[in-house]
């Protein structure tokens, strides 16, 4: 409700709030793994944060000039926006030069956004009512880390410290299940908030992070990074293309879909995802 409000994503409210709270030092909210409910400070604060917002919304509404059918909001995980689509959107602005194309980069949002964009290239966690999925390609959890770091056997792992983004925990806990490797201290972990910063951390040599496709595979052509180990592990979720199923058959959303599609297929570091008639 509150990203709805606010024009924004769900996520990037909750990154906002916790940013609010560190820097206020109260708690606004008691969270647990399904909800988050106000504390009596938050119900005591929310009444004038909501009409200042209000007033905000009404008067940008006003400002706002109308959409038109020509632009094209692509919601897209930042680091997929830099290491595999934004290199081929020349592409498709060479064939449709007609069509204005704004990206709409999310660190924290898994779901797609239909409030504030045309289109999504996400990793399909939640499949919600009323919205067209296209499947891609599947996606594959596989470890980087720089080339000074060296290990010799999967146990070598646990001599250094692994990157993990915090809103995907779950990563590294279904690779090493996979991989066999037990017993690695919670504690030994640097969490950021997006696999491009995990990337990066990599690179300077703080640890292990992990890939969800093939997104680092320039720094690894360069020898920035390296792929200590060959096994990739499938991800609980696949890489889709998503809109409203409203909005499907709008010209501007079957051609970059179209596009999209014979994008990715002319990938072949990506494996195609069939479709599962979700």
């Amino acid at each position: 409700m509150a990203a709805g409000e606010l024009g924004i994503t769900r996520s990037a409210v909750s990154h906002q709030i916790k940013l609010l709270e560190d820097r206020l030092d109260i708690q606004l909210f008691r969270r647990d793994a399904r909800k988050a409910e106000l504390t009596q400070l938050g119900q005591t604060y929310y009444p004038t944060v909501r009409d200042a917002f209000d007033q905000i919304e009404a008067q940008t509404k006003a400002l706002r000039p109308s959409n038109t059918d020509n632009e094209l909001t692509i919601q897209v995980y930042v680091t997929v926006a830099l290491k595999w689509l934004i290199p081929r959107l020349h592409d498709f602005e060479r064939k449709y030069p007609d069509v204005r194309v704004r990206l709409s980069t999310s660190y924290f949002d898994w779901d797609f956004d239909e409030r504030n964009v045309d289109v999504g290239l996400i990793l399909a966690r939640n499949k919600l009512p009323g919205h067209y999925y296209r499947p891609l390609f599947k996606s594959y959890l596989s470890p980087i880390c720089a080339p000074s770091i060296k290990l010799k056997t999967m146990d070598d792992i646990k001599k250094h410290k692994l990157i993990d983004v915090y809103t995907a925990e779950e990563d590294w806990q279904i690779w090493l299940e996979a991989a066999g490797v037990k017993a690695v201290k919670p504690a030994n972990r640097l969490s950021v908030d997006s696999y491009i910063l995990a990337q990066e951390a990599a690179i300077e040599g703080r640890g292990l992070a992990m890939t969800i496709g093939p997104f680092a595979s320039e720094e690894i052509k360069l020898g920035r990074l390296q792929q200590p180990f060959p096994l990739r592990v499938p991800h609980k979720h696949n890489w889709y293309f998503a809109c409203s199923s409203e909005n499907k058959n709008k010209n501007k959303i079957k051609r970059f879909e179209d596009w999209l599609v014979k994008q990715v297929a002319a990938d072949p570091a990506l494996e195609l995802l069939k479709d599962d008639k979700k």
